[in-house]
């Protein structure tokens, strides 16, 4: 961790990329991956204190967008037939600045719910549509 920084250096959204299988999201106003890790507590003979061991991980996250087309409610279609379709999503943030850059592929990716229509008079369309996925890894890290 560095003592000080440049403020120019830090990670801006506005710099931000998300790709859905391999199709940008031009339209992508923020978005989130989050992991938890997922313990089981261990409890040892002649000790008060607890122990933990990890037994799995959850990934989850957040896709927030501009409603422009319904290009994630075609998605959400294939389970409506009973298929799951195959999803994967490529989020980067960049400084061009610095040069610092992070691109994670996230795979196996479910969507569990999404608002197919909604409208409120005088306000930009907007998407919300919260995820899980199977796995994820950094392809480009700086």
């Amino acid at each position: 961790m560095a003592d000080t920084f440049v403020t120019n250096e830090t990670l801006n959204g506005t710099d931000g990329r998300l790709w859905v299988n391999d199709t940008l999201c031009a339209t992508i106003q923020s978005f989130t991956l989050h992991q938890t890790n997922v313990y089981e507590d261990v409890n040892k003979s002649g000790q008060l204190s607890k122990s933990r061991r990890l037994v799995g991980i959850e990934l989850s996250g957040t896709i927030s967008k501009y409603k422009i087309d319904n290009s994630f409610v075609g998605l959400m279609e294939d389970y409506q037939d009973g298929e799951t379709p195959e999803i994967k999503l490529t989020a980067l943030v960049q400084n061009t600045t610095s040069g610092m850059m992070q691109r994670v592929v996230i795979k196996d990716v479910t969507f569990g719910e999404m608002d197919i229509i909604s409208f409120e008079q005088k306000v930009l369309a907007k998407e919300e549509i919260p995820f899980e996925a199977e796995s994820y890894y950094h392809q480009d890290q700086t």
